[in-house]
């Protein structure tokens, strides 16, 4: 899916410039224009932007959704700017990072003893290499075996046994 037609600032100005026209108005004043309506406008306005700095891969949809334009304005725009008519949009959430951190803790309980390299771990984690680094550094589920290297361990375990 690509534009049909390309967009320019000139474009976007007068449209958005129509559009507060339109609604003041129609409110009688500039700042008579309800939130929700001033919220809509501005919306399409930075969609408009969006989609002018599009390189045309992947949804558009998808890309406007990651910019938290909403879904009324996000539908609109497709159709009109990329002749694809859609229903609704689907926008994956994205994942949180106390989430990431549970899926590498969760991993490592049921890998003990495997051997990663950070690099790996990354993959795993999905964090960038640095984040990931820091948490394998401070987390005791991880133990440095060399540099770059790293294999899961099970702290209950490793208490047990200083312990003992």
């Amino acid at each position: 899916m690509a534009l049909t037609r390309t967009i320019t600032d000139n474009e976007i100005e007068a449209e958005h410039q129509a559009l507060w026209r339109d609604a003041a108005q129609e409110y009688g004043d500039k700042f008579a224009v309800p939130g929700d309506v001033a919220q809509s406008i501005s919306d399409r306005t930075r969609g408009l932007y969006i989609l002018k700095g599009w390189d045309g891969k992947g949804s558009a949809a998808r890309l406007l959704g990651s910019y938290s334009v909403s879904e009324r304005t996000i539908i609109s725009l497709v159709q009109e700017y990329c002749g694809e008519d859609i229903d609704e949009v689907v926008i994956a959430p994205k994942e949180k990072r106390v989430d990431k951190y549970d899926k590498l803790v969760s991993w490592a309980k049921q890998n003990i003893f495997v051997q990663k390299t950070t690099e790996e771990l990354v993959e795993i984690g999905g964090f960038s290499y640095q984040t990931t680094l820091k948490f394998v550094q401070d987390s005791p589920y991880f133990r440095k075996v060399k540099k770059g290297l790293w294999e899961v361990r099970d702290p209950a375990s490793d208490r047990s046994l200083d312990k003992s």
